[in-house]
């Protein structure tokens, strides 16, 4: 039987723009049994890093040295999520702005002419939105950490941080799923498809 099965994601990466910045981590938390993965990737291209993006996530260019291959990065996380025996249809990646997040997974297992291995997002900033809404809070800051406050959640120090990010993706979806928050909305059809 096919059932939906969620996992929250997050990315760091070298800058905004897929064409010229790459994924430095990923990271993530299959919902339904809590399991996480994270991983760091060795950049091809750190003299392309945004002095913001290193700003941002504490690392030097020097730093972005560390890491695993992409491709390796890239079978490891397909390993992962594939152990759940379902299809690209039946798999929901939850991500904090995940627009951002989805370009840079399909940026970057295009890079090695795969295609991403879930058709369906749903992002968290959008679903906090709904909860403001519903308790008429006006004007809210709609970051990670703001949307914890906003729904009485206690969120894990280290932001920045594919891994600590994608545990706080996790604790708000959770957060607002219990609250019974409709979340069918939220949830889009992007598949990955090669250009």
């Amino acid at each position: 039987m096919c059932m939906l099965i969620f996992y929250a994601l997050d990315t760091e990466t070298t800058g905004l723009d897929t064409k010229q910045h790459e994924v430095t981590q990923i990271s993530l938390v299959r919902c339904s049994d809590r399991h996480q993965l994270n991983k760091y990737i060795k950049a091809e291209h750190p003299e392309q890093a945004s002095p913001q993006a290193l700003q941002i996530t504490g690392r030097t260019k020097a730093d972005l040295l560390n890491g695993e291959n992409k491709l390796s990065v890239i079978e490891f996380c397909e390993k992962f999520i594939e152990e759940d025996g379902q299809t690209p249809e039946h798999r929901c990646m939850i991500a904090h702005n995940a627009s951002f997040d989805k370009r840079f997974v399909h940026s970057l297992w295009q890079s090695v002419n795969k295609t991403f291995p879930a058709h369906l997002w749903l992002c968290t900033k959008e679903f906090t939105r709904s909860y403001t809404i519903r308790h008429g809070i006006a004007n809210p800051k709609l970051n990670l950490r703001a949307s914890l406050e906003i729904v009485n959640a206690k969120a894990k120090f280290g932001e920045h941080n594919a891994l600590v990010d994608t545990q706080n993706a996790y604790i708000l979806w959770k957060k607002l799923m219990d609250d019974g928050i409709d979340h069918l909305p939220h949830i889009k059809r992007s598949p990955h498809i090669l250009e």
